[in-house]
Order: C-alpha cells, then sequence, then structure tokens
C-alpha cells in the first residue's frame, strides 16, 4: 500500500474486506418476526449505517439482538434496543416507526404524559383477596449522562452503582433499608434473597446475551431494599435501574401510593448529587428497550380466574382492557392452579395513575366475570364494549417484512472472525452461490448462519458452517471443499475416504493395562439419507427419523437387545435411571447450537436408546439424526471396538428392512451435519492415568506426534483430575475406522510404557515417536511419507499429516462413556472441540506458539459434548 501511494495509485483492491463497508450490506431479515425486521428497509438501513450517537453506539449495535433472534411467527419481540439515549434521535428513522408499531399507533409528533400523583387513583383499596393474592408496580429508570446497559463500560456500570446506592442510602423511614452488591454479599444474605425471591439472575436469554446485557457480570449488579422488604430497587440489570413496589393482598392503591413515595424520594437525592432521570416530553423515561418507553412500568396482580381462563373470549376481553397474562413464573411461563399475572399492556401515551387505573378496573370485571361463572351464569352482558368477533389469523401483505435481495449487498461482515467459512469465503463466491438451493431447498445462508453469528476467538477456531442436507456439500462444494481441506489437513477434493469397520483387522487392543487405563468407549454418527439434517428438518421430518430409527433399534435382539425412551414420553423412573447413568443429553445451550437451529421444538422427536447392559447407546436427533456409542469401563478397547462394529453393521441391516441407508460417499466417507466429523465421525477415547508423564514438558508434542488429543475426563475444556486424561484420536477423515482405533491403542500402550518408566526414574528418550528422536550420528533419520494421495495412520508415533497451521481440532459428541476413577458412567462431556482443555506452561517465544496452537486447536461449543454444531 504504502509503495503505491509512493506513487500516487489507488490501494482500493489491497484494502481487506471488512475494512471498509460495503454499500448495502443490509442483514437478510426474511425470516424475522419482530417490530425492527418489519421497519428496517434498505433506504433506511442505508441512511444509517455509518451514523454513531456521541458515545459512539451504532445502527449494528441497535439492530443486533432483533438480526440474531429471529423470533417466531407467534411470539412478536421488538428486535432493537438503545445503547444511550441519543440513540431514539440518531436513529429514529428506524426507532420512530418501530416504537409506532410497538406503541399502537404512537406517532413521532404526540407528547407523553406523566403523571405519578397516586391520589389520582380512583379506588383499587380493595380488590377482593379471595381472588387477588399480590399486588405490584414496577418501572425502570435510566441515569442521565450515562450509556445504557448494552454499551455501558465498566466504569459507568459502576459509576452508576455508586451514585445509586449513595442516593437509596439516604431514604429514611418506611424506605430505609440496606444495598446488597451480587459480587460482595455473604452466603447467608444470598440465601435470604434467594427465599425472599428479590434475587435477580445473569442474563441467559439470547435476545439478552445478543444485546451485551451479561458483559462483566456481577460486576457492580446489586440489589436493595427496604426493612419491609416492600419497596426494592435492582441496579444494573437490564436496565440501570428498576424500581418494584409490593405487598401480598389487594391494596393495589397502597402499593400505588409507596411507588410514588419512594420514587419522588429516590429522584430528590440523585437531584442532590447533580444527576437526573432520562426524559423527555415525546417519550416519557428513557429506557433500553423500546417496548419500555414512557413510563415504564408494569402494574400487575397475581389473580385467581379458575373458570375465566377457560372461557372462550378470555384472550379478546383481556385484549380490549388493554392488559396482558402470563403465569406467575414470568414472561413465557404457565398459569398454575388457574392463578395468572395480570397486568396494563400499555407503557407509552398513557400516564402512570392511567395505566393503574386500568389494571383496577379490569381486575374487579375480571373477578365479577368470575363470581358469575362460578355460579353457573351467562357474562355475555359484562363483555367491555367494543368486544371482537373472534379474529382469523391471516396476515396482511403489508405486515409481511422487507426480504433483502441475496446479492453481493447481504454479504456478511467477516472481519472479525475466527472460523474456516469465514477464511474461506469470499465476496465473488458468496454472489455465485448464494442465490442456489439444495433439491430439498435449502441455501446458503442456513449453513453459514451459525458462523455469521459466532465469530469466536483469535485463538478458538470453529468451522463456521454446517450442512443442512446431504446435497449441501455438493450443492455449496465451493464452499465446503476448501473448509474440509483446512479443517482436516488438507484433504482434498480429489481424494477418497476409506471405510473399513472390520473389527478382526484390530492388532491387540484387548490388553490395555486395567492398572492405567480405566474406561474405553468409540462412538460415531451416523445420517438417514433422504432426510434433511437437523439445522433445517421439520418437524415431520424429524419425527420420521425418530420412527425409523427407534424401530429398527426394537428389533436387535441378544447383547443388543435394550429399550427406546423419548425425551418427550418418559416416567420420572425412567428420567432418573437415565440422569444417574449420565445418558440423558439436554436441550443445547451454546449459541454456535442455537443458530444452528438445533433447539428447535426441543424435545419432540428425540430420545435415547440403550441396550440392557448399558454398553451400547444410540442418540436421536441430538445434534445428528443419530448418535451410536459402545463403551465398558477398563481397558479392553477391543471388545469395546467389536461391539461399536457388530451393533453399527445390525442397526443398518435393520435400517435396510425399512429401505432406509445411511448418509455415504466415497469422498467424504458418512455424512454428517457439522463437516469436522465427516469420513469416520468416530472418537475412540480411553481414561488413563498419566501422573507422571503429564508433567513433562514434552507431553503435548508427544500427543501431537502420536495423532492423538486429551482433554479433562468431564468432557471439552475440562481440566485433568488427578493426573486423569480423556484421550483420543485426533483425525476423522482419510483414515478408516480400524486405522484410527489402531492408532489408539498403539498410542495409548507407548503413553503407559512411558508412564511406567517415569514412575521407575527411568528416562523415556528411546521411545519417543520417532519424529521427536534425535538423529542417529550413524544413519541420519530417515523421513517415512504416506502413499501419493493417502494418508495414513502412524502406529509407532510418526504423524501420518502434520497438524494444519492453526492446530484446529473438531467437534466432538457428548455421548457418555463408563467412567474413571469412580466407575460411573462419564459425563456428557465429550464436546466439540477436540484437543486439550489444557495449555502448556508459557516459558518463551516457542511455549508461547505452543499455547496459542494449542487454544486454536481447541475450538468449541459449549458445556457439554457435541461434534456436529458444536463445533460450528
Amino acid at each position: 500500500m504504502e509503495k503505491r501511494l509512493e506513487k500516487g495509485e489507488s490501494i482500493d483492491d489491497l484494502i481487506p474486506i471488512g475494512c471498509v463497508r460495503p454499500k448495502g450490506d443490509m442483514p437478510d431479515l426474511s425470516q424475522h418476526n419482530n417490530c425492527m425486521a418489519r421497519c428496517l428497509t434498505p433506504a433506511i438501513f442505508e441512511a444509517l449505517k455509518d451514523k454513531k450517537t456521541p458515545s459512539g453506539f451504532t445502527l449494528d449495535q441497535v439492530i443486533q439482538t432483533g438480526v440474531d433472534n429471529p423470533g417466531h411467527p407467534f411470539i412478536y419481540t421488538v428486535g432493537c434496543v438503545a445503547g444511550d439515549e441519543e440513540s431514539y434521535d440518531t436513529f429514529k428513522e428506524l426507532l420512530d416507526p418501530v416504537i409506532e408499531k410497538r406503541h399502537n399507533g404512537y406517532t413521532k409528533d404526540m407528547k407523553h404524559k406523566t403523571d405519578l400523583n397516586p391520589d389520582n387513583l380512583n379506588g383499587g383499596h380493595d380488590l377482593d383477596e379471595k381472588y387477588v393474592l399480590s399486588s405490584r408496580v414496577r418501572t425502570g429508570r435510566s441515569i442521565k449522562g450515562y450509556c445504557l446497559p448494552p454499551h455501558c463500560c465498566r466504569a459507568e456500570r459502576r459509576a452508576v452503582e455508586k451514585l445509586c446506592r449513595e442516593a437509596l442510602e439516604g431514604l429514611e423511614g418506611e424506605f430505609k433499608g440496606k444495598y446488597f452488591p451480587l459480587n460482595g454479599m455473604s452466603d447467608a444474605e444470598q440465601e435470604q434473597l434467594i427465599n425472599d425471591h428479590f434475587l435477580f439472575d445473569k442474563p441467559v436469554s439470547p435476545l439478552l446475551l445478543s444485546s451485551n446485557m451479561g458483559r462483566d457480570w456481577p460486576d457492580a449488579r446489586g440489589i436493595w431494599h427496604n426493612e419491609s422488604k416492600n419497596f426494592l430497587v435492582w441496579i444494573n440489570e437490564e436496565d440501570h435501574t428498576r424500581v418494584i413496589s409490593m405487598e401480598k393482598g389487594g391494596n393495589m392503591k397502597r402499593v400505588f401510593q409507596r411507588f410514588c413515595d419512594g420514587l419522588h424520594k429516590v429522584e430528590e437525592l440523585i437531584k442532590n448529587k447533580d444527576k437526573g432521570f432520562m426524559w423527555n416530553e415525546h417519550l416519557g423515561y428513557i429506557l433500553t428497550c423500546p417496548s419500555n418507553l414512557g413510563t415504564g412500568l408494569r402494574a400487575g396482580v397475581h389473580v385467581r380466574l379458575l373458570k375465566l381462563s377457560t372461557h372462550e373470549r378470555f384472550d379478546d376481553i383481556l385484549k380490549i382492557l388493554h392488559l396482558q397474562k402470563r403465569g406467575t413464573g414470568g414472561v413465557d411461563t404457565a398459569s398454575t392452579d388457574g392463578i395468572f399475572d395480570v397486568s396494563n399492556l400499555d407503557r407509552l401515551g398513557f400516564s402512570e395513575v392511567e395505566l393503574v387505573q386500568k389494571v383496577v378496573d379490569g381486575i374487579q370485571l375480571l373477578i365479577e366475570m368470575e363470581k358469575r361463572l362460578e355460579k353457573g351464569q351467562q357474562i355475555t352482558d359484562l363483555y367491555p364494549a367494543g368486544m371482537p368477533e373472534p379474529e382469523k389469523k391471516e396476515g396482511k401483505a403489508s405486515d409481511k417484512p422487507y426480504k433483502a435481495e441475496l446479492m453481493s449487498k447481504n454479504f456478511p461482515d467477516l472481519s472479525k472472525h475466527s472460523n474456516w467459512m469465514a477464511k474461506c469465503i469470499h465476496e465473488d463466491m458468496y454472489n455465485r452461490i448464494c442465490a442456489k438451493k439444495t433439491k430439498m431447498g435449502v441455501g446458503l445462508e442456513i449453513c453459514i448462519q451459525t458462523g455469521v453469528d459466532n465469530p469466536g476467538h483469535p485463538y478458538i477456531f470453529t468451522v463456521g458452517a454446517v450442512a443442512g442436507d446431504e446435497e449441501c456439500y455438493e450443492t455449496f462444494a465451493e464452499l465446503f471443499d476448501p473448509i474440509i481441506e483446512k479443517r482436516h489437513n488438507g484433504y482434498t477434493k480429489e481424494m477418497k475416504h476409506k471405510t473399513d469397520l472390520d473389527s478382526s483387522k484390530l492388532n491387540g487392543g484387548d490388553d490395555l493395562d486395567p492398572a492405567f487405563v480405566l474406561s474405553s468407549r468409540v462412538r460415531t454418527g451416523r445420517s438417514i439419507r433422504g432426510f434433511r439434517l437437523p439445522p433445517s428438518c421439520n418437524r415431520a421430518e424429524r419425527r420420521q427419523v425418530e420412527t425409523i430409527v427407534s424401530s429398527a433399534l426394537a428389533s436387535l435382539d441378544g447383547m443388543f437387545s435394550g429399550k427406546y425412551y423419548p425425551l418427550n414420553n418418559m416416567t420420572e423412573d425412567e428420567q432418573e435411571h437415565l440422569i444417574n447413568d449420565h445418558f440423558l443429553f439436554d436441550k443445547p445451550v451454546s449459541p454456535l447450537l442455537l443458530s444452528s437451529g438445533m433447539a428447535r421444538d426441543w424435545p419432540d422427536g428425540r430420545g435415547i436408546y440403550h441396550n440392557d447392559a448399558k454398553n451400547f447407546l444410540v442418540w436421536i436427533n441430538e445434534e445428528d439424526h443419530t448418535r451410536v456409542i459402545s463403551m465398558e469401563k477398563g481397558g479392553n478397547m477391543k471388545a469395546v471396538f467389536e461391539r461399536f462394529c457388530d451393533g453399527l453393521k445390525k442397526t443398518e441391516d435393520a435400517l435396510k428392512k425399512q429401505k432406509q441407508a445411511f448418509m455415504w460417499n466415497e469422498h467424504l466417507g458418512y455424512i454428517l451435519t457439522c463437516p469436522s466429523n465427516l469420513g469416520t465421525g468416530i472418537r475412540a477415547g480411553v481414561h488413563v492415568k498419566l501422573v507422571q508423564l503429564c508433567t513433562d514438558e514434552r507431553f503435548n508434542e508427544i500427543l501431537k506426534c502420536l495423532r492423538l488429543q486429551k482433554r479433562g475426563t468431564g468432557g471439552v475444556d475440562t481440566a485433568s483430575t488427578d493426573g486423569i486424561f480423556d484421550i483420543s484420536n485426533l483425525d476423522r477423515i482419510g483414515f478408516s475406522e480400524v486405522e484410527l482405533v489402531q492408532q489408539v491403542v498403539d498410542g495409548v500402550k507407548l503413553l503407559v510404557d512411558m508412564e511406567k518408566r517415569l514412575m521407575d526414574s527411568k528416562p523415556i528418550d528411546d521411545i519417543l515417536p520417532k519424529a521427536m528422536r534425535p538423529p542417529s550420528p550413524e544413519k541420519p533419520a530417515e523421513e517415512e511419507k504416506p502413499a501419493e494421495g493417502t494418508t495414513s495412520p502412524v502406529a509407532d508415533g510418526d504423524a501420518g499429516i502434520d497438524l494444519d497451521a492453526e492446530g484446529t481440532k473438531e467437534g466432538e459428541d457428548k455421548a457418555p462413556e463408563e467412567a474413571a476413577a469412580a466407575g460411573e458412567a462419564e459425563t456428557k462431556g465429550d464436546g466439540a472441540a477436540d484437543g486439550e482443555a489444557e495449555k502448556p506452561a508459557d516459558d518463551g517465544e516457542k511455549k508461547e506458539e505452543e499455547k496459542k496452537e494449542e487454544a486454536k486447536d481447541e475450538h468449541h461449543h459449549h458445556h457439554h459434548d457435541a461434534d456436529a454444531p458444536a463445533e460450528s
């Protein structure tokens, strides 16, 4: 670039992708169901994409939560947040229409009303306590001059905490109380707050996490409550403050009186410190989410409506009263015993008094209806004015979200991403393949979405792509071929994979020393041809896969005879047994898996099969169509592999009788969701005790030369316990199943021999893998090379293929196995990241490079195992 500029030449063609934002790179929101997606047009995007508020908040940050969380056809979210007070002005071209849609026609020229005088409330002191169990009023307040939670830095968050804490400490009388910081409370205080249901948790909702609400948790968050425990303030949860007044029973007037008085007192104390609340005459009180603008107020009661809640017009009645219902456990929870949390639907355009009045009057009417129904009487004459006829759910063309063109302007910004998809795709390639679809209708966006949504980390390198069906690897070969080549250390598109499930070809493996090898396991995945894979299959396909596989498994006999346990239809006793055996897999929580669509309709169509001896398992519709696992305690890997091969063959034969087959081709071997698991999909592993060897500085290099990887026995990303490691094969494709298990058998034997030598204080230099031994003075060591166009496993320690430059590893499953020391089934920690969970000591440049390589090597997904999307 410097040389070009010295000559007065342009450098535009040299600028890396992502440094300059291409015109029109608007996200594809065609499948999104939120206000932001309905309001954001290409023209608005172009007008706002380069704007920033004075604090630096951008349009991308405003809309990120709505882009990452498409929503659901029947669950309509806002899809955007503000990062500071100025966001509502800087991005008003988008936020004004969002506000108008969300707040029922509240236009940009309207003015909000504020009324916090409780004397203006009529009634509310006598809601029938046979029906009304508790009453509550809450709101949020933001401190002027500080960024809001999606954008604030640690210093700002701490300043907000300090300001609010000092102000609250000035309260007296019925409001006098104490502040409890989340990161500085005693165990007894924490227990008491839990018992009082006052303690708020770190956000887990994807909507909040995508908005950056969980950063630095629990730093500068806390809870204040008065001595009577009926006036609370939460600090730095989802807004700067949440103010709550509450009590048991039906005296909403007293609750609202306390709410208003407390708010006034807190505001005065904050003003004494030359600060104030964010407020303007158009939007009222400013809060993070546009849904809470205006009053930010939710006045609600827990009310028992056993009869009315079953009435066919219940929802219509609530709608016309401008009320909303939820279960008493909070948003998205179901009612218990006919008890509902009923509150005001509106926030903006009505004053606080008006909204509480709606709740008071509405609840009185609902209770009157409930009493009528208890007596078997009609309630038609009590219907509020304007009751609509039952609506037919038909979408209007005008409400459909704008569908962006899938051309270059839709190319995602991957400039900050650390995954193979981001490294392999470029805009020209994207333009060529973005409009393609497989015969089953899978497009490119489904394949790359997880890599777009999850940028990764410079030292944690993931795959960043999944397949939605078998044909994806062909339709999008221009992208998948280089991903596979990079991920699998030079496995090119011309190569052919080797499949060999003849366990008789395994040499040894029945004599791994049980004093060191505590348990053995082999697992793989299989996909059923003719069905889309988990990222894109629909409910009908998923259920059909479950029916086909469970029927095939039910025909197994002898040592493979067992039982299938569907996740959505098992007894409590069965569930307890599966938990105790560590066989039960959980709903995915990793963003990598959620972005891949793996958790849709959970737990529908999922289940677990195991034989009577509990040493042969099949998981159905977890992260692949099937996961097949063979395992047992001790060091007889040969018996484990024989059972694995026999069980797979019997299962495949049973499927063939139903005219079904596994996905397989001669280039990629067995086809699975994540490219990291192509080929064999196999992970053969043991729990082995290497107390001495693991402290040797050459341990990681030894494993690398043996094409093995290590992790703690708790699964991916866990540390070793008492020198016990889970050691398994590093490769998947280009080697046969027999070859990979042979690598593990021979490698583990060598590791155990080294361990025994070190225990006897003897050197191990002469039994190191050949690649690590110094050349003989008489005859220099020759480099062994695999046959051209193939890769070969190396039993004696030579590396058949070098680790790729990035040192990446692959996705791993979550399957259980017999546990080591304690003698119980292994934890579900087989994670999507093969490789080491521990890093070598950092002692100089060489060690630092090893550390970085290992970390890169360590990709991954969430808490438990999951090869496929895990690695995605």
